[in-house]
Formats: structure tokens, sequence, C-alpha cells
């Protein structure tokens, strides 16, 4: 178990630094885009724009109507795996 423990660690180590090294790969693109939302480059097609999404400010709703964020509002329970 601690060699395993020892493995999950350094792997997930790994996958901080190659995220890391992928991050700036995507900002090198971007730069390179110079403002495009959409390019094609060979067989590749890049898009970088903006995403709008509607969310719904659970805070404010609590403050203001709390009876409707009772009503509406659920626990969800999931299971965190750490090894630190």
């Amino acid at each position: 178990l601690n060699k395993l423990c020892n493995e999950y660690r350094e792997n997930k180590r790994m996958v901080e630094e190659l995220q890391e090294i992928n991050d700036n790969t995507k900002n090198q693109i971007i730069e390179l885009m110079h403002g495009a939302e959409t390019l094609i480059i060979g067989s590749n097609k890049i898009t970088y724009k903006d995403v709008h999404s509607i969310k719904c400010d659970s805070s404010i709703l609590k403050k203001e109507q709390p009876e409707v964020y009772n009503k509406y509002s659920k626990i969800v329970s999931y299971k965190r795996f750490i090894v630190f």
C-alpha cells in the first residue's frame, strides 16, 4: 500500500507538470491566433471564443428568498480521495 501511495503521488505530480506544459502550449497557440475566434491550420481547427451561460447565484437567492432556496436546494454527497 505504501508503494502504491508513493506511485500515486508521483503520477499526480507528473500530471500536474504535464498540465502546466499544456497550459503554456495553449497560451502560445492563443497568442499566435492574434484575436481570431477560429482558425484552420492543416488538419487542425482551433477555436477560442467566449461561452455564455446562466448560473443561479445561490448566496443571493438564499439571502433574499430563503424559502425558495430551501425548497429547491438538495444535499449532494460524493467521495473524495486524497493521498498526503
